[in-house]
């Protein structure tokens, strides 16, 4: 599929595969007060699967998304749908158990066939196509791992097999191999989720960003005005409203990716390595392969753009790559105790949210999104156990609980309150950003490739923390949450919702 011109700009420095060979089809802002039966924030694949569901049952649905449909985390993953995920159940059933494991590998599985029938029955073009999940290990070290995985994936249910081949050009030690898993193009897939949307009658308002929810009136604010529901579903990636703390129970994580057009004839395979660096690999229908890795704490990184060079040297190396056309960087949430959480948002029993795919979301964000209608239209969920979000897992997530915790306190401490001695404005370089002493404050300042000076607060409008520039990216990132803000202070990446403060004029120089 060859690019289309039209990207929406500022919505990313960096956009994926997926954004520059998809249509951007634009859809209305909110204009006022509304109601409507059930109101979806967020338009990735868990909102939009969760708003297609609705709108099936018959319900009039109104989805509201702060950017661009799908421009978000969906828009920016490599999209393997599958239930081999890593090492996910050697940890899981160490942490959880085997029960718990192997109603998680079911619930993946469900999500990968509901992914196909709704492909089936919306007719959505999207490169859907059946291929093997491998995670494999090139060092003799790793095979155990490896070979653990095996046996915990089997003892979930999965249909998993140990191997020394594969499709990749470099010889691997062993892997894990599930057969009759799926990839495909998100973008295109979510579009034709929003059609068939559409086509029931719901609504989907872009540039719209919900400002808070009101569970006891059924009423979402946002900036563009207020929808009254009956239901609302928070599928925004991470909470916004976060009444159940689960900020406080993930870390956040940004990880990067690279594509090229294939020289040879391209993997079949979706792989993922256990050894260090962490690779990913898979290709798309047109013989693009997307390299993925170099994962890091958000707004702990000095040098991301160090992170794209890795995967491009990695890729030259065991692929000839001739050059990359993409590069991008996405964000994901892991909760302390391995699982996600779906379910009800709150003590109002109209509110649901799902969070913490822990980068695994195409399959996980499309059965929370089974969940939570399920539990919103008072079903029964065969699944809502598994991702109880009301759980209160102190002895499985205690020891990750307790260091992302700690992290927050430090930065609120140490960089925030202690930190004192501050490069100088002048010190920037075109294309750098810092934080920085500017008319005797501190700010966070970056200077464009003109030498423009662009000057917020350093405070994070979540809870307070200090932001952190990301190289690569030209955002303000927070460490405590990952919110994340552009250069002009701009929200564009929850939990904040709320701009950094500008600094005034007469304080730059």
């Amino acid at each position: 599929m060859d690019p289309v011109d039209g990207i929406p700009s500022g919505l990313t420095l960096n956009p994926s595969l997926w954004m520059g060979t998809s249509q951007w089809p634009e859809r209305p802002v909110l204009r006022g007060d509304m109601s409507a039966q059930a109101v979806v924030v967020g338009s990735g694949i868990t909102g939009l699967s969760a708003a297609r569901l609705l709108t099936e049952q018959g319900l009039s649905v109104a989805v509201v998304e702060s950017r661009r449909v799908c421009s978000g985390v969906t828009g920016l993953t490599t999209a393997k749908v599958t239930a081999l995920q890593s090492t996910a159940y050697s940890d899981l059933q160490t942490t959880w158990g085997d029960e718990i494991a192997a109603a998680y590998a079911a619930a993946n599985l469900e999500g990968l066939e509901m992914i196909r029938h709704r492909v089936e029955d919306d007719e959505i073009d999207c490169d859907l196509r059946s291929a093997p999940a491998y995670t494999y290990a090139e060092s003799a070290a790793g095979l155990d791992k490896i070979e653990a995985e095996v046996e915990a994936a089997r003892r979930a249910g999965l249909d998993a097999l140990f191997t020394t081949e594969s499709d990749l050009p470099f010889e691997i030690a062993g892997a894990a191999r599930l057969d009759d898993q799926a990839q495909f193009h998100p973008r295109n897939y979510c579009l034709g989720l929003m059609r068939g949307i559409l086509g029931a009658g719901g609504i989907v308002f872009e540039d719209t960003r919900a400002l808070d929810v009101d569970g006891r009136s059924g009423v979402v604010t946002t900036d563009r005005g207020t929808i009254k529901a009956a239901v609302i579903l928070i599928a925004s990636h991470v909470p916004f409203v976060d009444t159940g703390l689960y900020l406080a129970r993930m870390t956040a994580s940004r990880s990067y990716a690279v594509s090229f057009k294939s020289q040879t004839e391209p993997p079949t395979g979706m792989y993922i390595s256990v050894d260090e660096p962490i690779r990913s690999v898979r290709a798309t229908g047109d013989g693009d392969i997307i390299v993925g890795g170099e994962a890091h704490p958000v707004g702990q990184d000095e040098d991301t753009e160090a992170r794209y060079d890795a995967l491009e040297s990695w890729a030259v190396e065991r692929f000839a790559a001739p050059g990359m056309d993409y590069r991008w960087s996405a964000q994901d949430y892991r909760s302390v105790d391995g699982l996600p959480f779906v379910g009800p948002l709150g003590s109002s029993g109209r509110v649901f949210m799902a969070t913490g795919f822990a980068k695994w979301g195409m399959a996980n964000g499309t059965i929370a999104a089974a969940v939570m209608v399920d539990l919103a239209l008072g079903r029964v969920s065969p699944w809502a156990d598994v991702f109880d979000s009301k759980r209160v897992a102190l002895r499985q997530g205690a020891p990750d609980l307790v260091k992302a915790n700690a992290r927050v306190v430090k930065n609120l401490v140490t960089e925030r309150l202690l930190s004192t001695d501050l490069p100088d404005v002048g010190a920037l370089v075109p294309g750098a950003g810092d934080v920085v002493s500017l008319g005797g404050q501190k700010a966070a300042v970056f200077r464009d490739d003109r030498g423009e000076i662009h000057a917020v607060s350093p405070i994070c409008t979540h809870l307070g923390c200090q932001v952190e520039f990301n190289k690569a990216e030209r955002t303000w990132d927070c460490p405590c949450h990952g919110s994340r803000f552009d250069v002009d202070g701009k929200a564009i990446h929850g939990p904040a919702v709320d701009d950094l403060a500008l600094v005034a004029e007469r304080d730059i120089p």
